[in-house]
């Protein structure tokens, strides 16, 4: 297969599996009253519903040109539709900003400006490479090693018919060690030529064994994340099983098409750009355990260390929540009802059965969460929240401050850059 093809199949595929992970999650792109919408900045409270139908409508569009004619010049306009919505709509609900709707903006972006063909393909690999080597240190820490990624190792034992609780804290923990080793080893080898494909088969391994541990024979998860899972499974096939051996044919094109000087300096702008982009995308996620960058965008996948906001109301009130959300809360035996009770409210449940996604791991998002519940039950005194910092990488430990009260609310708001307060239905 021409490396010319496999740009083209990659774009494709990108944008298909865009489209799948649309439908799987269609009322987070939508407007929707089901679960509430925190935007990037302050001002897009107010913004109408229209808004997200514009956005929505764009994306659609565009995914659907870049399916269908990837390779025509629909391509730029396909390019210019995608990256314009989707900025639009994560900006209506922060919620929206998913890894994989990241992923589409960075490739988007790549196709929009990169017009070298073996360029844009290795910039991807980069993009992919630092993908796998993130995820893999977001999960050596004791979080992951204690929690979810036992989870996993007990999904995993129960196809073998073997009992976690026979086997020894320490050796749980070194097999559960094995799952972000084999991951960085990974990306370790897709960074050389001469290991790219070996890596890469390897890759599509470990995306397969992920869909059955996450799928129904195992944790039971959501379609969106095993239908990621099959876009990283194909993508490896592309960009490190297949491609090494048409390198050439692809530097020939390029050269034939750039005999136009005119543009060549346009050409090389753009494509510095496009490095520049990278290379910044690439770093970023290191500022994430000192809550500069945002734990998704810096690939903290199945991670729970990710800063977070716990939310509890007071027994009294629990009717005036959403309906929804009120039959997910555990209510008291019948002898504690006079007394005041503080029970959890569970908003990232509340959001897999609303939304089919689960919530923004980012204490900014979740404290908007907190707040427009303050507003559903008019009392500032009903409801009371805790904010998590990120855990520490070694020990677990969180920073934690308790919220009571409008002012103290109001407050914690400005602890972030980004806007913490939801959206007006």
């Amino acid at each position: 297969m021409q490396e010319t093809t496999i740009a083209i199949q990659m774009q494709r595929w990108t944008s298909i599996s865009a489209l799948a992970l649309i439908a799987a999650t269609y009322t987070l792109w939508i407007p929707q009253t089901v679960f509430p919408q925190v935007p990037v900045f302050e001002v897009l409270c107010e913004s109408p519903g229209f808004y997200d139908w514009i956005s929505f409508v764009g994306l659609i569009v565009g995914l659907v040109l870049s399916v269908a004619w990837p390779a025509s010049r629909f391509r730029s306009v396909a390019g210019v539709l995608i990256l314009a919505s989707l900025v639009s709509i994560v900006c209506l609900d922060q919620h929206r900003f998913q890894p994989w709707a990241y992923q589409l903006g960075l490739f988007t972006s790549l196709w929009l400006c990169c017009r070298s063909i073996p360029l844009r393909l290795n910039l991807m690999r980069y993009l992919i490479i630092g993908i796998y080597f993130y995820s893999a240190i977001g999960k050596l820490d004791f979080e992951f090693l204690h929690s979810v990624g036992q989870q996993m190792l007990g999904a995993m034992a129960k196809w073998t018919g073997n009992d976690l609780a026979t086997i020894s804290d320490t050796s749980r923990l070194a097999l559960v060690a094995v799952f972000p080793v084999v991951e960085l080893a990974i990306a370790i080898g897709l960074l050389w030529t001469k290991s790219r494909r070996v890596a890469g088969v390897f890759a599509i391994g470990l995306h397969l064994v992920l869909i059955a541990v996450l799928g129904p024979l195992g944790l039971n998860h959501r379609p969106g994340v095993l239908i990621w899972n099959g876009q990283f499974a194909i993508q490896a096939f592309l960009l490190f099983v297949i491609t090494q051996a048409a390198d050439r044919q692809i530097e020939v094109n390029v050269n034939e098409a750039r005999q136009i000087w005119f543009f060549h300096w346009i050409h090389r702008i753009q494509e510095s750009l496009c490095i520049a982009m990278v290379v910044v995308v690439s770093i970023m996620p290191c500022s994430e355990r000192f809550g500069i960058w945002d734990h998704w965008p810096s690939w903290a996948l199945y991670a729970p260390h990710s800063s977070r906001v716990r939310v509890e109301i007071a027994s009294s009130s629990v009717e005036r929540l959403p309906t929804t959300l009120a039959a997910l809360i555990i209510l008291p035996p019948a002898n504690e009802e006079e007394s005041v009770v503080w029970l959890p409210v569970p908003i990232d449940a509340w959001s897999l059965k609303t939304l089919d996604t689960p919530i923004y791991p980012q204490s900014r998002f979740q404290l908007g969460v907190a707040r427009y519940l303050v507003n559903e039950i008019d009392s500032e005194f009903q409801i009371r929240m805790t904010l998590f910092g990120t855990a520490d990488r070694f020990t677990g430990q969180r920073k934690i401050s308790i919220l009571e009260g409008n002012e103290q609310i109001a407050r914690s708001s400005e602890l972030f850059w980004l806007n913490s307060k939801p959206r007006r239905k």
